[in-house]
């Protein structure tokens, strides 16, 4: 398996299927427009975001996805990140009965409500303000910039956020956890000492308005049991639309 140049990333585009689930990750690495690697074997090519989200495309028979067993998902593998692979029902019976393997589902979610959000009132002592780099790096949390994006610099410069503080308190946030030249995909998180409050759905909200103003889609995906993160997209508008297996080492 050989590592592309970043010079070549863009030659794989033409073979991410644009209504794969997920494919906003893919794009977003051969775009350019987040970190990640590329690897080629054959006539396929793996893509690995940054988040560690990993992808097949071009060749997709059965010997592909041994290939990448062997280099990310076997016990012997080591690879530099998380490796979380997006497959489809038959090639996830590939990978059923092996030690040290976990297949799960992942739920995507399109959004159908059309009109931008009006702006909802908050609590005093709250205020909805724009991620910049100081909030980067005061979110603390599990959904946060530092899960997709490798850097402050190129998150504010490529992505975009909103995220909700009391004083300079940061009480939930969502942003653009990938973005290709047509979609963006939304992550959000509330600090456990604010939920339950609708803190997250005020700034997803916020997040969906600059997505659709600048010309792209938003979209919403989430593991199957994270029933918040359902009801939060169904609130904000968001329908789920496909669904995915994921494949992972089990230890992770």
């Amino acid at each position: 398996m050989r590592k592309l140049d970043r010079s070549d990333y863009r030659s794989v585009l033409p073979l991410i299927d644009r209504n794969s689930p997920g494919c906003v990750y893919p794009l977003s690495v051969a775009e350019g427009t987040q970190p990640g690697e590329i690897y080629s074997e054959g006539n396929s090519f793996i893509i690995h975001h940054h988040c560690g989200f990993a992808f097949v495309c071009g060749d997709r028979s059965p010997s592909v996805f041994e290939s990448v067993y062997r280099a990310f998902l076997s016990p012997e593998s080591a690879p530099a990140r998380r490796f979380l692979l997006f497959a489809g029902e038959q090639e996830a019976e590939l990978f059923k009965g092996r030690d040290g393997i976990r297949l799960e589902k992942r739920l995507f979610f399109e959004y159908r409500r059309g009109s931008i959000p009006q702006p909802r009132a908050l609590p005093d002592g709250f205020e909805l303000r724009k991620i910049d780099p100081v909030l980067t790096g005061s979110i603390r949390g599990r959904i946060t910039p530092s899960f997709s994006w490798d850097s402050a610099e190129r998150f504010i410069e490529k992505g975009s956020g909103f995220c909700l503080t009391e004083g300079e308190t940061p009480a939930a946030w969502a942003f653009s956890a990938a973005v290709s030249s047509e979609e963006t995909d939304i992550g959000a998180e509330t600090d456990e000492r604010f939920r339950r409050r609708g803190f997250a759905a005020a700034a997803a909200e916020a997040m969906i308005k600059d997505i659709l103003s600048a010309g792209k889609r938003p979209v919403w995906a989430c593991h199957y049991q994270n029933t918040a993160s359902v009801r939060l997209a169904e609130s904000l508008g968001f329908e789920m639309a496909k669904g995915c297996i994921t494949i992972r080492k089990s230890s992770l």
